[in-house]
């Protein structure tokens, strides 16, 4: 498999790391390589530059895996392999203008990305989507043939215990608890459940909490703004920016939280609002891109994104407990969907 950065956290490069465990519990030979990888992984990640010379000894048939999210140096590698059958996994592509204000070089990558996305298709054996909402954006390539391998919640990640301390922590907060997993990233309105919050907190709950966990790395401007809007609002106490965390304390996080709070604008699929669902936490989220394949009929799709209105409903998932019960129980029933099994039955056809 290639993957541009081997992340902690990161859906696609967990992924990468199901794929690489099933295929090893099968006793075929895999390997993942990539440009750079997370301090904790980089055991599970060989340098890219060893691909070609790997390939030059390999004995039999060998299949190439292409990740593909950006510009990177692997879509040349990717593109130049002879003797492989390549299959690409496209993840999606966030529109480069997200980033224009914030990061000049990751709005370039997306950008190259979009330009090389036709090549890589066309040189490539079989061609994967991770949400049907990809696999749409392959057919509007003329790509009408793509598979459908959804993102996978791999259960067997999160039989770890909680963090004691996080959960003792969530458990004395007073108030209910908001929480959003994920990138600090623009394209996923951040700001808009911060401005939803302060409602919620000053008006309704005062002695709520959000939880904002993910890793800043490349958006670094976008973090200090999201920053400065609790500032100016003076509720500094109530909000916490965690950057990326172990799982041990992501798991207490979702077990103890009230609610899960998603306002993103673009997404290939939306691994946490699986993760949220599957520990039983009820899910608002906004209407867009593959979100509403992910949710399902399982949690509140909303299509107005006025702050008031999202804390008033916000306090309607957490008071009401028939409510509650139910979305709790469908947002169950939809994770399991994309559970380990039938994703390992679908990746199996990727081979046929």
């Amino acid at each position: 498999q290639l993957i541009h950065t081997l992340n902690y956290g990161d859906a696609i490069s967990g992924e990468a790391l199901t794929i690489k465990r099933l295929l090893s519990e099968q006793g075929i030979k895999n390997e993942i390589y990539g440009l750079q990888a997370h301090e904790l992984l980089k055991g599970e990640m060989r340098p890219w530059s060893e691909l070609s010379a790997q390939i030059a000894v390999e004995q039999g048939d060998t299949v190439v895996i292409l990740h593909y999210s950006i510009g990177s140096p692997l879509n040349d590698l990717y593109r130049n392999l002879s003797g492989v059958k390549r299959i690409l996994v496209y993840h999606n592509l966030t529109p480069a203008h997200w980033f224009a204000n914030y990061n000049h070089r990751v709005c370039n990558d997306l950008k190259l990305g979009l330009e090389e996305l036709p090549g890589l298709l066309a040189c490539s054996e079989r061609l994967v989507a991770d949400s049907e909402f990809n696999k749409r954006e392959l057919q509007q390539l003329g790509y009408e043939h793509a598979h459908v391998l959804p993102l996978v919640l791999d259960e067997q990640k999160w039989s770890i215990p909680e963090n004691p301390g996080i959960t003792r922590i969530l458990s004395n907060t007073g108030g209910p608890n908001w929480l959003h997993v994920g990138r600090v990233a623009p394209n996923k309105c951040i700001e808009d459940i911060i401005k939803a919050f302060y409602f919620y907190c000053h008006k309704i709950q005062k002695k709520s909490r959000l939880w904002l966990v993910g890793h800043d790395i490349d958006t670094e401007i976008y973090s200090f703004e999201l920053r400065r809007i609790v500032w100016y609002y003076h509720f500094k106490q109530n909000v916490n920016f965690m950057r990326s965390i172990a799982n041990m304390k992501l798991k207490s996080f979702y077990s103890h939280c009230d609610l899960y709070v998603c306002m993103s604008e673009h997404e290939g699929f939306c691994v946490p609002l699986i993760e949220a669902m599957y520990f039983g936490l009820p899910v608002i989220a906004y209407s867009s891109s593959a979100i509403d394949q992910t949710v399902g009929e399982a949690g509140v799709l909303v299509e107005n994104k006025q702050p008031h209105l999202i804390a008033e409903l916000a306090d309607l998932v957490v008071g009401d407990q028939g409510l509650r019960k139910d979305m709790v129980q469908r947002g169950n029933a939809q994770a399991q969907q994309f559970g380990l099994e039938p994703f390992r039955e679908k990746l199996q056809l990727l081979w046929q």
